[in-house]
């Protein structure tokens, strides 16, 4: 999961549990907010009913034309049972208990109308489906029941529209709280995205490469750090250079002597085999610090790998031949771009054919091969020398005791494309060194 998805999740997940905490007392508060509401309404309904037949004489159908606008008018269902036991209004459902009746026996024995207008206090009924409520009102015609009910189902209209209200002022700040992590989060992993990609360039050798310093303080601290690095990197590089730059000045002018002294000798086998030493000892020089000043790439590291392998099988055939060597090449004319530069590539090739011609007896078969593979291409230097031995090509450096340079040139060539070199036996009895070389756009 990235940082970005993290920050995302966090955010939007502390405000989804902080939203539940308000949001589900608030939505219990609404329900109960909502049905007393509804009850309250329903007992002023009735409280007016009451009202009306308390204060006035009435007949059957001016009471029941009167609940009928009342019904009309409000959720609220009024039900009048009259003093005489007779029902106006609307019909209850089932759920709603039947009261005792009232009849005329109920009214004033005493003649005293003080009670006149007098209504009772409402009184509250819970039933399955809604809630009722009922008064007594008292008049000179007797004692009238008036029973408000209201359902469920009209308290409930009120309340789901707020609980939409609710919910839909919850998912929008879900979407806000959501909007702004991305906002956040993307301020925040885009230098860091920027400077991972710098780290990325600079491992390829593109050592101009300097990562934005900007972001939050803790990720310009890293860039700075890389930028640093970098920095110190390039700086290393620069002295290793002009080391080398100085190392070969002050080993031109003795090998120049020795060349000067061997010529002045007299022509013998002896003077031969010292010459050719001599040159061999400058021809490793040269590939040594040609290797050392490779330029660093700033850019795109590729070349086309047969283009440089006829170049310099070319170039180190007549040596061969001058040793009685057979020289083969396989290398198909078609391209084989493979990611590194062709001066790396020759000092590898030249590090793997000179140690050919320097550790195996002269009239040794030398074969180089080139082919295609998924991923790049595959660079074969086969001999049928006395071999190298067991572990040279895993030392990596010169002065750990390996065999020599090349293999170590060559394996750094190898890898820089992402690839690797491998020390085979082939079925005659032939050594091969094989070079992977990855194509430019598969490095690592």
């Amino acid at each position: 999961m990235t940082l970005r998805s993290r920050i995302l999740l966090l955010s939007t997940g502390l405000t989804a549990m902080v939203l539940v905490l308000f949001a589900v007392p608030l939505a219990i508060s609404v329900k109960q907010s909502a049905t007393d509401r509804g009850v309250r309404e329903s007992t002023y309904v009735a409280q007016g009913v009451a009202d009306y037949l308390s204060t006035s004489r009435y007949t059957l159908n001016q009471c029941a034309n009167y609940v009928k606008r009342v019904n009309a008018r409000s959720d609220t269902q009024i039900t009048v049972m009259l003093p005489d036991g007779s029902s106006v209004g609307a019909k209850l459902p089932a759920s709603v208990p039947t009261p005792s009746p009232h009849g005329a026996d109920q009214r004033d024995k005493d003649g005293d109308r003080d009670d006149l207008g007098n209504v009772s206090q409402p009184k509250s009924l819970d039933v399955d489906d809604g809630h009722v409520v009922e008064l007594m009102a008292m008049s000179t015609e007797g004692r009238a029941l008036v029973r408000a009910y209201i359902a469920n189902s009209a308290i409930n209209k009120d309340v789901y529209e707020r609980w939409a209200w609710i919910v839909g002022g919850g998912l929008a700040l879900i979407a806000l709280s959501a909007g702004c992590a991305e906002l956040v989060s993307k301020r925040l992993t885009k230098p860091l995205v920027a400077t991972a990609a710098t780290a990325e360039e600079l491992s390829a050798g593109n050592l101009d490469a300097r990562a934005p310093v900007r972001g939050a303080q803790e990720v310009a601290l890293v860039a700075t750090a890389l930028n640093q690095l970098a920095d110190r990197i390039e700086s290393l590089l620069a002295s290793e250079r002009e080391t080398i730059a100085d190392l070969s000045h002050r080993l031109r002018t003795p090998m120049t002597a020795i060349r000067l002294d061997v010529e002045a000798l007299p022509d013998s086998e002896r003077t031969r085999d010292l010459a050719r030493h001599v040159e061999q000892l400058d021809r490793t020089l040269t590939s040594v610090i040609r290797n050392a000043r490779l330029p660093q790439s700033n850019g795109t590291r590729q070349c086309d790998a047969g283009e440089v392998v006829r170049d310099r099988v070319g170039f180190w055939t007549p040596l061969a031949e001058d040793q009685g060597r057979a020289v083969s090449l396989v290398a198909p004319a078609v391209a084989f771009e493979v990611g590194c530069t062709a001066d790396e590539l020759s000092a590898a090739l030249d590090a793997l054919l000179e140690n050919v011609v320097a550790h195996t007896p002269e009239g040794t078969p030398l074969q180089v091969e080139l082919t295609s593979v998924e991923g790049g291409a595959q660079l074969d230097v086969v001999d049928h020398g006395p071999g190298i031995p067991h572990g040279a090509g895993m030392r990596g450096r010169s002065d750990r005791g390996s065999t020599g340079l090349g293999l170590d040139i060559a394996r750094r060539c190898a890898e820089s494309t992402g690839g690797s070199v491998s020390l085979l036996t082939g079925a005659d009895g032939s050594n091969v060194v094989r070079l992977f070389l990855q194509g430019p756009h598969r490095r690592i």
